[in-house]
């Protein structure tokens, strides 16, 4: 048996293992040109300097893509292409579109300088033979992003020997482009802050429901019920929260009714050990290196103010930071493709590399299936769509490429039990065209207000993510702007965000709407009226239950937002010991999943803020579980 050395150099060689270049191409005129084109979020800039017969040099000058995901194809594109002195360099997994935003732009540049470009595609690069591995570990981790990373971390601290495979170029996943907030019920900080009226208000109509109607989970609407009237008597004006209710408010935000007429409902035993556990994996995250924010704010979608924001940037270096330490070994650009399974029992995984090397890993303890959801997959979740009316399968999605779903079928074709696989949710705030999140401006939700094309409001802004989804897609052509002021624009780059079209900018709210070609009067005197709701605190119109600033303080910004495709609620069941479970109800010996590859936990909609505390529970109990099984 090969030793796992070999895998890794395999590997780590890949985008680079060429054996000969056929054929030049003809001359440049020597100098130095730069060019642009398009990339995820914005211009990728390059510089290329040629003699008369040779490229010497490519620089990217200027890029605003996502650190991490694009720091494979910025260091090997432009390497393979000045050492082949070709064009016919392959683009990066996971990194398709930086890729190919670099690859367009060095070729206007040389175009620019007289080259042949379709002479340089030509140019034929012969890649060196791929040899195929296998090797053993006590746990195999599929998936590199959140969940991946945090089982991997958890099983090698718990004394496993484990690999990670990732099938894209980088680390990260959807969480290295997603917003890094993280609900929990949290004494300390709440504790530091005051409730004010209309979560009061919020609060005492939840003594009017019903446990009858909360099905299994009417005794956690008994007890926080019991914990808000102890609260209310008590005279505290501290910013009340617990488990209980964070759990409630799991319930009530996902609990939803498809178009078949069939109601879903989240795992009440899933959702307390989510909220049971948040707190003790954020304390585990500053373990880490982690750091957070002092205060809690609501997400967009989240329900309740217990959104703590990570004030160390990304989650993801840190996560790759502990891996490493941990002593996990790290493998890019390897897709795993079918579970190996011996009397029942998954004892291993078989995986290709993008160049098709063969890959067998075996599992001494177990394997942790961390791939995500489907959400880039559009017409996967159009096959099994249950709740949105006319969802196209070309929707744009906020995902990165490799979120297929690969992991759900290859669960599947073991005899995985799927559950909620019809229940997708939008994120209302994306970019009209591509589907790109951090492309403009918005704060937290209390912050948030959104008009359409007539310039009137139309919807709680403070509401869930399908809730707000449905409005947006109500309105003139799906598009919506969410209005900000200086209170929330001072730290923006915003005359960067306006030379690329992702924002508008006034110095006027007249200006503003003359500018996003709405009728003046009607958004002027809307604004006017949505700053007395802040005033009064209290929404005449949509009932928004909390408010932040009013918008009265130039400058004014409007970023267009349309919704598209975000997370997938369905997947493989779980137990609460993260084992999988077949679809005769019983667990899957040795194989274990976490993060977004699950279903059960948000059943119809997810509450935003609800996912990294997702895979960082479950990818702890996953990795935990997986280490010490025999």
């Amino acid at each position: 048996m090969k030793q796992m050395k070999t895998l890794l150099a395999l590997v780590l060689c890949l985008a680079m293992a060429f054996t000969g270049v056929v054929a030049l191409a003809d001359g440049y005129t020597a100098g130095t040109y730069t060019a642009e084109a398009a990339g995820n979020n914005g211009p990728v800039k390059v510089s290329v300097t040629v003699s008369a017969d040779k490229i010497e040099t490519i620089e990217i000058v200027e890029h605003a893509e996502t650190p991490g995901l694009s720091d494979t194809p910025i260091a090997q594109i432009p390497a393979a292409i000045v050492e082949y002195q070709s064009l016919a360099v392959d683009t990066v997994s996971g990194a398709t579109n930086t890729s190919k935003a670099i690859l367009a732009a060095v070729e206007a540049a040389l175009i620019e300088a007289g080259a042949d470009v379709e002479a340089l595609k030509a140019v034929e690069i012969v890649k060196a033979p791929v040899e195929d591995v296998e090797a053993t570990y006590d746990v195999v981790v599929l998936g590199g992003g959140g969940a991946g990373l945090t089982a991997s971390i958890a099983a090698a601290q718990s004394g496993a020997k484990v690999i990670l495979v990732e099938k894209s170029g980088a680390l990260g996943g959807n969480t290295l482009i997603a917003g890094q907030g993280f609900n929990a019920a949290d004494p300390e900080r709440q504790g530091k802050m005051e409730m004010n009226d209309t979560l009061r208000k919020e609060l005492e109509s939840y003594l009017e429901l019903d446990p009858a109607e909360f099905g299994a989970f009417g005794e956690v609407l008994e007890t926080v019920k019991g914990q808000i009237k102890e609260y209310l008597a008590s005279g505290e004006t501290y910013q009340f929260d617990s488990i209980e209710l964070h759990m409630l408010h799991n319930y009530m935000g996902g609990k939803r009714t498809g178009i078949d007429g069939t109601t879903i409902a989240p795992d009440v035993e899933l959702t307390r050990v989510f909220a049971e556990n948040a707190m003790t994996s954020l304390k585990w995250m500053e373990s880490i290196g982690a750091q957070w924010v002092d205060t809690t704010s609501t997400i967009l979608g989240a329900m309740w103010p217990r959104s703590h924001m990570l004030a160390s940037g990304n989650v993801i270096p840190t996560l790759e930071n502990a891996a490493r330490e941990a002593g996990v070994e790290i493998v890019l650009n390897t897709a795993a493709k079918e579970f190996i399974v011996e009397e029942g029992k998954v004892v291993g995984v078989k995986a290709e590399t993008s160049d098709g090397g063969k890959v067998t890993l075996h599992a001494d303890k177990g394997v942790v299936l961390a791939t995500g959801g489907f959400s880039a997959n559009a017409p996967m979740v159009v096959e099994y769509n249950n709740y949105w009316p006319g969802l196209a399968d070309t929707m744009p999605s906020t995902n990165a490429p490799t979120i297929s779903g690969d992991g759900i079928v290859m669960a599947k074709a073991i005899g995985a039990d799927l559950v909620g696989m019809g229940y997708a949710q939008l994120m209302p705030s994306s970019h009209p065209v591509d589907g790109s999140l951090f492309s403009g401006i918005w704060g937290s939700a209390e912050t948030q207000v959104f008009v359409n094309k007539e310039g009137k409001r139309y919807v709680n802004e403070y509401a869930e993510r399908d809730v707000l989804s449905k409005a947006a897609l109500e309105q003139t052509d799906g598009i919506f702007y969410i209005i900000c002021d200086k209170d929330i624009t001072e730290h923006s780059d915003i005359a960067g965000m306006e030379a690329k079209g992702n924002v508008v900018s006034a110095d006027s709210l007249e200006e503003l709407a003359n500018k996003l070609g709405i009728p003046a009067d009607t958004f002027v005197a809307e604004m006017e009226r949505y700053n007395t709701f802040v005033a009064n605190q209290k929404d005449e119109d949509f009932g928004k239950p909390l408010f932040g600033q009013p918008i009265d303080e130039a400058p004014f910004t409007a970023t267009p937002r349309s919704p598209s495709l975000h997370h997938t609620m369905g997947g493989v069941k779980i137990d609460t010991g993260a084992h999988v479970i077949n679809t005769d109800g019983a667990i899957i010996p040795g194989l274990y999943a976490a993060g977004e590859v699950c279903g059960g936990i948000h059943a119809g909609n997810r509450l935003g803020g609800n996912a990294m505390t997702d895979f960082l529970v479950f990818g702890r109990i996953a990795g935990e579980n997986a280490a010490k099984a025999e």
